[in-house]
Formats: C-alpha cells, structure tokens, sequence
C-alpha cells in the first residue's frame, strides 16, 4: 500500500484538485484508493460526496485504531474506471488536532492506525494548507511526499519551508519518507510573471525537483468539482490535456514507491 501526502502553505494553489487527479488516475488504472481528508475545510469530502458515517478523521485521530479507521471509511459517489475511491472524510472537530508549538514530543496517531490497514493500493492523504500538527501526522503515515504551489511571489518561500518540514519529519518519526517533488499547478505559461516564477523555482530547487509535466490552468478542473466528479470524466479538450498530465504523475508516484519499498525491505 503506497500512502501519499499533498501538502501546500497556503490555500487557493490546487493541493485538493491535485490530489483527487491523482485520484480518479488511479480510478481509471483499476486501482484501490483510500483519500484521507485532514483538511478541516473539508473540500475533497464535499467533492467526493461521500455516503456520511458518524465517525470521521477527527474520530480516527480520537481513537486511533484499525478497526475505529475501518469503521469510520465512508464509500464515495466516484465511479468511471474499474477500480474504487474510498474516503475517511474530514469534520470541523479536525481543528482541534491541528495545534502545534513544537515545544512537545510528537507522537503519531494517523500512521499508528493505517498501520494495519488492508484492502487498498493507494492512500491519498489531503492536508490542511499549513504545518501545523495535522500536517506532520499526514507526513509521519506516508512514503511520499509531494508539495503543490503556483507560480506566485510566495511560491517559492512555501515550498521551501514544507522541504524543511519533510526533512524534519524523516529525521525524527518517519525514515522512510521520501520529498517525491514540487508540483507547479495553474501555470499560465504565456504569462511573464509565471514563467519568472517557474525559473525561479527552479533556481532555488534544482530543475528534477518539479514533478513534470506542469499543470496548466484550465477551467475544465473547476466544472469537475463543481459536479462532485473525476477531471477524467470531464468531455473537454481541456480535462482530456490535464488527465494525461495526472496519468503520467502517478506513473512517477508509483515508481518512486516502489523503489522506496525496495530499498526499505529487510
């Protein structure tokens, strides 16, 4: 099972719309996906439109346990592909797990209750836009981890500071997670500022750090969450550009887990 965390700095970038891309990717592969939604707000779960249990990720991190992260995974409304899309949807108690001073052990309750969860190919974890403690409990369950920006003056500051917060994550909970790269998402490749901002990425960052290709702006990702449906079931030029670029980023995923799998066995 490859868990993966898509984390960002602040909100507005695309970390939710990345995150059920790669999603519905792995829907249409045929593949088994758990999408953990951290992020009080909720967005993925609304979109996912999730069939509502009593219990939540905030249930989860109350108690966590496999059989409470079993009991509390909902089915979703996501079908298109021989595979399936499961959530453990968010709920606004979530906020009171997120308070972080850094001043205290941190001991992880989320990686504790996936431990020993069976039945799925991939679990997508979609975190708060910030580091606070939900976000370091989505890093210490994971393998990979994959950062989403957007061209934007705090682009590149963001992106740096959760590289500092993967690293000290590996250092300390979690040795097997690995920084999977930067996802550059709404680029507007016509647009000095943008590519200004992508070079600049790239200055600070290194060129193999971003996960290519790059995700353009494109308005067929807001017409498939404003349906509560995958991009890849959107009919537009638009949606079919952008399902070639998810598809070839969980192609990476996939192989870098695999790879991390190899190297961390016994």
């Amino acid at each position: 099972m490859t868990v993966i965390s898509v984390l960002s700095l602040k909100g507005g970038v695309g970390k939710t719309s990345y995150a059920l891309g790669i999603a519905g990717a792995a829907l249409k592969r045929g593949l088994s996906v758990l999408v953990i939604d951290l992020d009080p707000q909720g967005n993925a779960s609304s979109i996912l439109r999730s069939r509502q249990r009593s219990h939540s990720a905030a249930t989860v991190l109350g108690h966590p346990t496999a059989d409470t992260l079993r009991e509390s995974i909902a089915k979703t409304s996501w079908t298109g592909g021989p595979g399936t899309v499961d959530v453990l949807a968010s709920a606004p108690e979530l906020i009171r797990f997120d308070s972080w001073t850094g001043n205290r052990r941190f001991v992880p309750k989320l990686a504790r209750a996936l431990k020993r969860l069976e039945g799925y190919d991939l679990v997508i974890i979609d975190c708060p836009p910030s580091l606070g403690a939900l976000t370091r409990e989505a890093l210490a369950a994971s393998q990979l981890a994959v950062v989403v920006t957007t061209p934007s003056y705090f682009g590149a500051q963001g992106a740096e500071r959760a590289l500092d917060e993967i690293n000290e994550i590996r250092a300390t909970v979690n040795p097997d997670l690995e920084f999977a790269g930067i996802v550059l998402n709404r680029l507007r490749e016509k647009t000095d500022e943008h590519r200004y901002r992508k070079r600049e990425l790239i200055e600070i960052h290194g060129a193999s750090v971003l996960l290519k290709p790059t995700i353009p702006e494109r308005v067929a990702l807001q017409q498939a969450e404003s349906t509560g449906a995958p991009i890849q079931s959107v009919k537009s030029a638009g949606a079919r550009d952008v399902t070639k670029i998810f598809d070839k980023h969980l192609n990476k995923l996939l192989k870098m887990a695999r790879k991390t799998n190899v190297e961390t066995s016994p």
